[in-house]
């Protein structure tokens, strides 16, 4: 079946980067930060449409981790930005090889798989696969690539082959080994580094959000027809410094109210941190471009604009609130609304390496646990509004765990739909608190339980607005103090329809820990 084999492309890639960093033995006042060579990388293609519609533009994001000089493996998604598919994404996997045959200059091929989509009677169930081969010129900061790509949704219609242009950022990521993260408070001589690096600490402030989008009143839907209630939507968003003050951004949201269920957006931009007085509290400024639509609303291409303010003040070292104003349109659609978001930050400053010393460092450190998990989600018998119906379908399903403590932590999870009856479009994003216990049985057994609840939409689900919740109770089993495979089961309820199936949930996942400032 076609969901067996993409668990398996799953587990082998996820399993594999296993390799991409030698664990390196730690003692008590000796904790080794060790190096991940990593990339992002952007891409883009335009895609050949069937029935004669409009080709799309299709964007991708992608972070990859380098297992070997020559194997690449990573995750990330496709959005349409110009076209008339506003609104498909796609979530997935993928991985590839790539080598520098003549100085500068590098071949690369590799292959993507994943779920998602827009509309479903384009895409069928949502899996989509992208095998590409491509060269590029690398400098020092940076790689710019030329490609060709096949794009196709094998239960769909869409089926396309094209040349499209890859941009690589290297982004090297420092962590410390599973078996630290409880190792208590370190401080500067007991860090190690590696050779000729120092040590260097860069800002990032993780928010949970509620957002409200107060549209135009006579806004018109994808059908032509006035929609233009206020969509209240819930997601996350990360900025990371790269100055003292100055950040880039992005921003993932679903709605749950206001709209037919399925509308969500991704932004990105940046950001300036203007503090005002020594009390913490400042204003922040932000310029956000990205993609979007679903719930019947019409985005064109999907390409959305956000200008915004925010005021921003302190609740503790390591927590804040921001609220914003701004504005939300799409230059080739009907969306235009007046946005509000209110937010919970996360300060985590985080330590990194540095060619050369940085600023102040402060005298103690602890370390925060991470756990990524990368797992098939099966819905048993999911209700649709469409049919009677209520055969099985499967989604690919990436999930962050934030380790608070050894017993609790936050989860923040987002899927997609890659098999099932007019599947395709269907995705969600989670949030929820969990609890789980000490390992035992030889420290390879672990018990969790969580309770996530968020929005979803798309695959003609019934789903009412798209407020969804899902409680969860799982088993990790541990091969290695960083590597587990993790099953679980849930059930899921809309709130607003009669969606409620059991799931069951199997795959792979990677705990680690970032240093951070005590």
């Amino acid at each position: 079946m076609k969901y067996r084999k993409l668990l398996c492309l799953l587990l082998a890639l996820s399993a594999s980067t296993s390799f991409a960093a030698t664990q390196l033995t730690t003692s008590p006042n000796n904790l080794v930060l060790q190096k991940q060579p990593s990339f992002f990388r952007f891409s883009f293609d335009e895609v050949s449409m069937p029935q004669n519609i409009q080709p799309m533009g299709l964007l991708g994001i992608n972070y990859f981790a380098d297992i070997t000089p020559n194997i690449y493996a990573g995750v990330g998604g496709y959005g349409a930005v110009t076209g008339s598919q506003g609104g498909l994404f796609v979530l997935g996997i993928e991985g590839g090889l790539h080598h520098e045959f003549f100085p500068h200059w590098w071949g690369d091929a590799g292959v993507f798989a994943g779920g998602g989509g827009g509309r479903s009677s384009l895409v069928g169930g949502g899996l989509m696969l992208r095998p590409h081969a491509g060269i590029a010129y690398q400098w020092s900061w940076a790689r710019l690539g030329i490609h060709y790509s096949y794009v196709k949704f094998p239960s769909g219609f869409i089926h396309s082959s094209q040349v499209g242009l890859d941009f690589d950022i290297p982004w090297d990521f420092y962590y410390v080994s599973a078996s630290d993260i409880n190792s208590g408070v370190f401080t500067l001589p007991d860090i190690k580094l590696p050779l000729d690096k120092f040590l260097f600490l860069r800002r990032n402030d993780f928010g949970l959000l509620v957002q409200a989008y107060k549209q135009k009143p006579g806004t018109k839907n994808n059908a032509g027809m006035v929609q233009d209630g206020t969509i209240g939507l819930v997601g996350a968003e990360l900025d990371h410094y790269i100055t003292d003050n100055g950040f880039w951004y992005v921003k993932a949201a679903g709605a749950f109210s206001g709209i037919p269920n399925g509308y969500m957006d991704v932004l990105g931009g940046l950001g300036y941190h203007w503090g005002l007085g020594s009390h913490g509290f400042a204003l922040v400024p932000q310029f956000g471009i990205g993609a979007g639509g679903g719930g019947m609303v019409e985005t064109g291409g999907g390409v959305l604009i956000q200008p915004q303010l925010g005021v921003e003040w302190p609740l503790s070292s390591h927590f804040a609130t921001r609220f914003s104003g701004g504005y939300l349109w799409s230059p080739k659609g009907n969306l235009s609304a007046v946005t509000g978001t209110a937010q919970l930050l996360y300060h985590l400053d985080i330590a990194t390496a540095a060619n050369q010393p940085g600023g102040y460092l402060p005298e103690k450190f602890d370390i925060q646990g991470w756990r990524i998990s990368i797992f098939n989600q099966k819905y048993f018998h999911p209700q649709r509004t469409f049919t009677t119906s209520t055969s099985a379908i499967n989604m690919i399903a990436l999930q962050f765990d934030q380790l608070f403590t050894p017993n609790f932590f936050i989860s923040y999870q987002a899927a997609a739909a890659y098999s099932g009856l007019h599947a395709g479009g269907y995705a969600t994003g989670m949030i929820g608190p969990g609890l789980q216990t000490s390992p035992f049985f030889s420290k390879h057994l672990q018990l969790f339980t969580e309770v996530l609840a968020g929005a979803g939409g798309g695959g003609s689900l019934a789903l009412g607005g798209g407020a969804l919740i899902e409680p969860v109770v799982g088993l990790n089993y541990a091969f290695t103090p960083g590597i587990s495979l993790q099953t679980s089961v849930a059930e899921l309820k809309a709130l607003r329809n009669n969606l409620n199936t059991p799931l069951f949930n199997l795959g792979i996942s990677f705990e680690f820990g970032m240093l951070e400032r005590a």
